[in-house]
């Protein structure tokens, strides 16, 4: 049908030219100015009438010819508005729309869902004409506010925030919102909203986790470091202290072994909580690993304040411990350094204190040491002289490789290794890498470490692929080791040298190496994966950006750390557990988990689909000759 939507137009311009015309035959035919007045005054009459009237003979003469009036086009416009609105009323989220002010002109009938009401009638709601921040959190308002001034730009904007619901409870709402209109016209606002509650609180789960410790619920290393840091740089400002204590449990492995592990976990939880309740909320005191704390005292002015605190924790374990656990005997031993006076960094401050702990533990243990008269009066520097030695180890290539098998997760076929640095000290024997690593780390040897633990092992696997051609060997790669100057053309030249190729090497990476920089990360890790390197994300789930940036990195595989595992079996952890494997599966990505240390573990876990499985349950890291008999073999899943 041919369309005309303003009609007024073309009746004025058929007007006029019948004006004209009438002027043009009274000039010629003066005799007839009466009849050319009356079919001027009639067609003018009609002319105007049919202008404003639906119902004129203009209009019914205009149909005729199938034009359109602009009424009918009114009503075909309110007519798709109509179907449109009801269409947006089939979503699950709340399409609205406000006026520039703020206030709501429209909405959709899942309102009444996300404000947990009965349905309402959104054409006649109260809500029509108030302030959408009316139905906000009071601390979120502003939020709303600069997100409407930044809307002048034209841009879609995101903002979640706190609804007020009809019970008064809140809940997390997503909503987006851009500009509609001409500015000039009646420029509105729309917006989509959905309730992200549940995932909200999902995500605060998981970073909580991430930040604290699976047993004492205490901040980890992680959350640990992070306060360090900020405390430091406050201290700098305000010209105060910061003192850091290393306390580590006396006779706490005889506790284990006479009353076994579980009455040592429920020990462990006790003296956090003792000593937890005895410092200031300014205060942290973190998990370190093992029967190890460490508490982060702040806003001191002097040193004998931070060991009046470690004196008075000292005297309160005694007390209370051996009224709760009246057979346990536990003590404390703890070493204090002081900022700044024993450093100048987190990292620093943490090994002196580590220092003044061996020297309290080397004085018969259940005493206090400061770092500075340690220092000042040179005691015990034979006895914390572990850092040096690691060095001379490391220097030395006395760094040893033991190998954990990675197993199916159906039929316990052994599918690979994974390759741990290992070292022993002269003085306290094997050394856990929680407390090696670190020292690695700090004294700028991991490179080194790392390169002689990746050659050492390329070697020994040689030899078990001569047994089992399938197998794969798994090397964790630090991040500064994967950032330095030609890391993949001196790996590709190892490989060349040995045979091996790159399919059959898996390099795990940890999800800190986020914080290096997306950009750079991407380009580095796409090089390592377009050379045919499995990359696996190793300790997933533990913190940093593993969440936000894992759809960025070219990984093939995630490895769950071990505090998801050991939470396998309560209803809270298996839960997590899901979550993960879920979404590792939905990005097709492989799993694997590590710390399955019983067979009831690793049903679940196969259960659940994760593919693949390391663990004591199936065996402890071995020296190369112990763990080729494993290799080629199938292990039960029930072994111990």
């Amino acid at each position: 049908m041919r369309k005309l939507p303003y009609i007024e137009p073309t009746i004025r311009t058929i007007a006029g030219a019948l004006v004209t015309a009438s002027g043009i035959l009274l000039y010629l035919r003066p005799d007839m100015k009466l009849l050319w007045l009356v079919l001027l005054f009639f067609v003018s009459l009609n002319l105007f009438q049919s202008g404003f009237s639906r119902f004129c003979l203009m209009e019914k003469l205009l149909k005729k010819c199938r034009f359109r009036s602009e009424m009918d086009e009114i009503k075909s416009l309110n007519k798709i508005n109509a179907e449109h609105l009801d269409t947006l009323n089939l979503l699950s989220e709340v399409v609205v729309e406000l006026s520039w002010e703020g206030k709501i002109v429209r909405l959709t009938d899942s309102w009444s869902k996300l404000r947990g009401k009965d349905a309402i009638n959104v054409l006649t709601c109260p809500c029509l004409g108030r302030q959408f921040s009316d139905y906000m959190h009071f601390d979120d308002r502003a939020a709303l506010k600069q997100l409407l001034d930044r809307l002048k730009e034209n841009e879609v904007k995101t903002l979640r925030f706190r609804m007020l619901r009809e019970d008064n409870s809140e809940h997390w709402i997503e909503g987006k919102f851009t500009r509609y209109g001409e500015p000039r016209l009646h420029p509105v606002i729309r917006g989509v909203l959905r309730d992200v509650t549940e995932s909200y609180l999902q995500e605060k789960h998981i970073s909580h986790m991430a930040m604290h410790d699976a047993l004492t619920g205490l901040p980890n290393r992680v959350l640990l470091e992070e306060r360090m840091g900020r405390a430091i740089g406050q201290a700098r400002r305000s010209g105060l202290k910061v003192a850091v204590l290393f306390i580590d449990l006396d006779n706490f492995k005889q506790v284990n072994d006479v009353h076994g592990h579980k009455a040592g976990d429920q020990l462990l939880v006790s003296i956090s909580t003792i000593l937890k309740e005895t410092l200031r909320d300014s205060d942290t005191m973190a998990r370190w690993g093992g029967d190890e704390f460490v508490v982060l005292l702040q806003g001191g002015q002097h040193e004998d304040e931070a060991c009046d605190v470690a004196e008075k924790l000292m005297a309160v374990i005694q007390q209370r411990v051996l009224v709760e656990h009246i057979d346990t005997k536990v003590t404390l031993s703890i070493g204090m350094a002081v900022f700044p006076d024993d450093a100048d960094s987190s990292e620093d401050l943490l090994i002196q204190a580590d220092k003044a702990l061996f020297f309290a533990k080397s004085q018969g243990r259940n005493n206090v040491q400061r770092y500075s008269r340690m220092r000042d009066s040179d005691l015990g520097y034979q006895e914390v002289g572990m850092t040096a030695r690691f060095a001379a180890a490391v220097s030395q290539r006395e760094i040893q490789v033991n190998y954990q098998p990675l197993v199916d997760a159906g039929s316990g076929r052994t599918v690979g290794v994974e390759a741990l640095a290992r070292w022993h000290d002269d003085k306290h024997g094997w050394v856990s890498p929680a407390t090696f690593v670190p020292l690695a780390e700090n004294l700028g040897l991991i490179s080194d470490m790392g390169q002689q633990v990746l050659e050492q092992s390329l070697v020994d696997f040689r030899q078990f692929l001569q047994q089992d051609p399938e197998l794969h060997l798994a090397v964790n790669i630090s991040n500064r080791q994967l950032f330095s100057p030609n890391f993949m053309q001196g790996l590709l030249e190892l490989l060349e040298e040995y045979g091996i190729q790159p399919a059959q090497l898996k390099l795990e990476i940890t999800e800190s190496i986020a914080l290096l920089g997306i950009g750079n990360v991407k380009t580095c890790l796409k090089e390592l994966s377009d050379a045919g390197f499995c990359l696996s994300l190793d300790d997933f789930g533990t913190g940093y950006s593993s969440l936000s940036y894992l759809h960025e990195f070219p990984v093939c595989e995630l490895k769950i750390d071990i505090s998801f595992v050991r939470r396998i079996h309560t209803e809270d952890g298996r839960v997590m557990l899901k979550t993960i494997v879920d979404m590792g599966h939905a990005m097709k990505l492989r799993l694997v988990a590590e710390g399955v240390e019983d067979a009831e573990t690793a049903r679940i876990l196969h259960e659940m689909g994760v593919e693949r499985l390391q663990g004591y349950n199936f065996s402890k890291p071995l020296p190369k000759d112990e763990c080729m008999q494993l290799i080629g073999k199938q292990l039960p899943l029930s072994q111990a």
